[in-house]
């Protein structure tokens, strides 16, 4: 229900006590109808506003450094590096083959029926190839995206939970890499960064907790990068919140 304004509850409650010392002065031996009203003690000074709740209503996440630390997708990931791997052996294999059929055509002449023969041999199997490398990339390229789209998805639902639970109102993306004065590419995202400050907003450990099992690390890259076991290092920056601890429910 709407609160009344101030100033209508003041003059409300005055006319109230008014009324009723006019009363009880009329009730009292000897008052003179019509007689002076009795002064009215000064009211009491409004009680302050309760204190807003500690908390914010806005948080920020950097969804970049969540899927470096999210330990199934990365798992996911080194897989398919690995079948991409894998494939690109047979690849380098089947041009070995290529090659040697065309060091063969060197050795006949082209007049010849041997030469028309390999050289079709070799023009179909290059097809064939070009083919399948085709489709496969194309394979790759979908098994990739949707892992993406389903991390994402994830995380989008994760976070939902977690400001459903924490009162919290908008969940802005942002980056906590530090700008590297040497590197121009780093320079102009950083400059280009719609959070130019902030303290004590960024939730993203706490999603990483609940994305990642207990007890689990990021597996490393298939080659160089970060070694097996290890989990990214968080940069250095924006501290992680304490959001307000909801009404009837624990804080995740």
């Amino acid at each position: 229900m709407r609160r009344p304004p101030l100033c209508a509850t003041f003059v409300a409650g005055l006319f109230a006590v008014t009324i009723s010392a006019v009363s009880a002065f009329a009730q009292l031996p000897g008052a003179p109808a019509g007689g002076p009203l009795v002064p009215r003690p000064a009211a009491p000074p409004a009680a302050a506003p309760a204190p807003a709740p500690a908390g914010t209503s806005v948080v920020l996440i950097d969804v970049a450094y969540v899927f470096k630390n999210h330990v199934r997708f990365n798992a996911k990931m080194n897989e398919i590096k690995q079948a991409i791997e894998q494939y690109d052996a047979f690849v380098r294999e089947e041009t070995k083959k290529l090659a040697t059929t065309k060091e063969k055509l060197a050795q006949f002449n082209q007049s010849t029926p041997e030469y028309k023969r390999l050289e079709e041999e070799g023009a179909r199997q290059s097809s064939e190839l070009q083919i399948k490398v085709q489709l496969k990339r194309k394979e790759f390229l979908e098994q990739e995206a949707k892992l993406y789209y389903d991390t994402y998805r994830e995380v989008e639902q994760t976070v939902t939970v977690f400001a459903q639970r924490n009162r919290i109102s908008l969940v802005l993306r942002f980056t906590g890499d530090e700008i590297k004065p040497d590197d121009r590419n780093s320079i102009l995202q950083g400059v280009n960064r719609p959070v130019v400050y902030q303290q004590g907003l960024d939730i993203t450990e706490h999603i990483l907790s609940l994305l990642n099992p207990p007890g689990q690390t990021v597996p490393g890259p298939t080659t160089g990068g970060v070694a097996p076991g290890t989990q990214t290092a968080r940069p250095t920056g924006p501290t992680v919140p304490q959001p307000q601890r909801p009404a009837g429910g624990p804080l995740r």
